[in-house]
């Protein structure tokens, strides 16, 4: 029996993560646009968020939600938890997990595009005015 060869797939990562970060700089800028996934509130809906917490985030983290999942579909956060972010986009989930670990908890957030950066900003000033 033969081993099989695993061989790189050639791809330039600096290349790649220029071309995700354009990308999801679009769905930031100009969120009405067409794109080859889903986003906004019919994709919030596809995972199975629930529609009454959807409705209380701001338009701007609904409008660029570009989510692959729904990492409330397990149970809600507890008070006092602290969540990391990772990819957070316009803040979508990185919202919903403030509201649920509240006052004492800590949500840390990351992502590598600016414009969702930007983006996210402007959703947590107005969720927290």
């Amino acid at each position: 029996m033969t081993t099989p060869q695993v061989s790189s797939a050639g791809v330039d990562a600096d290349e790649l993560r220029a071309q995700i970060s354009q990308k999801y700089e679009e769905v930031a800028t100009v969120p009405e646009r067409v794109f080859h996934f889903h986003t906004g509130a019919p994709l919030a809906a596809k995972p199975g968020y629930d529609p009454t917490v959807v409705e209380r985030l701001p338009d701007s983290a609904v409008e660029s939600f570009a989510g692959t999942g729904n990492p409330f579909s397990m149970g809600d956060l507890s008070t006092g938890e602290t969540v990391l972010d990772i990819g957070y986009g316009a803040g979508f989930d990185t919202l919903i997990a403030a509201k649920q670990v509240g006052a004492d908890g800590h949500v840390i957030a990351i992502d590598m595009t600016p414009a969702m950066l930007a983006k996210a900003e402007i959703g947590a000033t107005r969720r927290a005015g």
